[in-house]
């Protein structure tokens, strides 16, 4: 029998550009760092194994042989770590899909490799040029807990989260990478502006997310300058009332947030939870009329 509490870490790793075996490295030095303060689940951003190439100068052919290099390496080392350590990882990376990309994120717990998710919703035209989008939304069990993942834009959609809990999900894991240009960023590197200016984004949707859904929401950016881009290091979690209850920014960090069965319960059992009585079949068929 699992226990009625676990805790998820959700770190703003700063990745090293086109570098697996230096981020793989360090994904494990920061695992490492949240068993230490009792994490069975870590959560790390969007392409952090590779580096966001999107956002960088490397050419074609070498950025290729990176996101092969990264698949090649990246499930075994991290069976092996998640083994070691009793965790289960979601890890952001860029995989190799014919002649374009994947961005994806890696799930894997302490038995082994458990599936693969492709970021679903491609927001511009910049990404749609190197990224093919997802076809499969996983929940995935492990240890005892049911959680949904999304990447980035994905968490603008409100179908993924309610898909999520009304197959019994507990809480959502979003990989993001949420760049600024160079010049949002002071001279200095301080990112304090730009991460308050993601949080607020994040603000206006996921709170909702997590009433209507009775969800934990866990949020982790990548950190620092790497490649073209600056990211803001933040990292946050909601509970299933839409509180922020774990904060970190503007640089490299860490949080460790505790997830409570009592807590998703109750919220599930209040007029705010509207998982249950959703209708998609009849939002799916509406009716139209004109005068």
């Amino acid at each position: 029998m699992h226990d009625s509490r676990t805790h998820v870490a959700s770190v703003a790793m700063h990745s090293a550009m086109g570098d697996p075996v230096t981020n793989l490295d360090r994904i494990a030095e920061w695992s490492s760092k949240a068993r230490e303060q009792g994490a069975a689940f870590a959560l790390f951003p969007e392409e952090c194994i590779t580096g966001s190439m999107n956002k960088s100068d490397i050419p074609p052919e070498e950025s290729m042989g990176i996101a092969e290099s990264a698949a090649e390496k990246s499930v075994p080392f991290l069976e092996s770590l998640c083994a070691e350590l009793d965790m289960t990882l979601v890890v952001g990376t860029i995989e190799p899909a014919g002649e374009r990309y994947r961005n994806s994120a890696y799930i894997v717990g302490p038995l082994g490799y458990l599936a693969t998710f492709t970021k679903l919703h491609i927001p511009n035209e910049t990404e749609r040029a190197w990224f093919e989008p997802g076809n499969q939304l996983p929940i995935v069990t492990s240890q005892g807990w049911t959680f949904g993942v999304g990447i980035c834009y994905d968490l603008r959609f409100p179908e993924i989260f309610r898909t999520a809990a009304r197959a019994g999900a507990d809480f959502f894991l979003l990989a993001v990478g949420g760049s600024g240009s160079r010049e949002s960023v002071p001279p200095d590197g301080d990112q304090t502006e730009q991460a308050a200016e993601h949080r607020e984004l994040a603000a206006q949707v996921l709170p909702a997310r997590a009433v209507d859904n009775a969800l934990y929401i866990f949020y982790a950016n990548q950190a620092g300058k790497s490649g073209n881009a600056w990211f803001p290091g933040l990292a946050f979690a909601i509970d299933p009332n839409g509180r922020f209850i774990d904060e970190h920014a503007p640089v490299e960090g860490m949080i460790v947030t505790e997830v409570s069965k009592d807590l998703i319960e109750q919220a599930r059992s209040s007029g705010c939870f509207t998982a249950n009585e959703a209708r998609p079949d009849l939002y799916a068929s509406p009716r139209i009329v004109s005068g």
